[in-house]
């Protein structure tokens, strides 16, 4: 079987394994109580572009966007609110985005607007999904600071099947 001609890309903020942990067991008891479909905590991750389905004569462009931001300058980012987005998703989220972060994602989005024609156009909101499919919207509510010091960038697979999605890191860049 040959690789697809196409796969499903975005650009990340991908927590370790240690804040992996930290963030479970702090979102857990909520994600839980609002009665959606949790996210396996090896999904954890902060979107930066969402990119779509990109046909494989892209992928140079791609990396070549995230090859063009690499070097940029590293932050923290400091998660402190819980809420649900209608009845969509909820989500672990900041009050203060850092500048860097949306910088990032501004860049990267730049980078590829003429190269690429579905580029999501809604503002940057910094956030990681915990549960999607809701029965009900929930109020926000503030949880002790959770930070996550973010040192590099990542371009990611998604494939879905019968378990959900499964992402893969296909590239990595530093930030300094």
């Amino acid at each position: 079987m040959g690789r697809p001609a196409q796969q499903r890309l975005f650009f990340a903020l991908w927590p370790g394994g240690e804040f992996r942990a930290e963030l479970e067991a702090a979102t857990l008891p909520a994600a839980r109580a609002s009665g959606g479909r949790l996210i396996s905590p090896r999904n954890f991750h902060v979107t930066l572009l969402f990119l779509g389905q990109i046909p494989n004569q892209r992928f140079a462009v791609i990396q070549q966007a995230g090859e063009g931001w690499a070097g940029s300058a590293a932050f923290a980012l400091d998660f402190d609110g819980i809420e649900s987005w209608g009845r969509r998703v909820l989500c672990l989220t900041t009050s203060r985005p850092p500048a860097s972060a949306i910088a990032l994602a501004a860049g990267l989005r730049a980078s590829l607007s003429s190269q690429l024609k579905q580029l999501d156009e809604r503002p940057y909101i910094p956030h990681i999904t915990l549960a999607r499919d809701l029965p009900r919207s929930l109020q926000p509510q503030k949880i002790k600071t959770l930070r996550q010091q973010v040192n590099e960038f990542v371009l990611v697979e998604s494939v879905s099947d019968a378990s959900g999605s499964q992402y893969s890191i296909l590239e990595r860049w530093p930030l300094r």
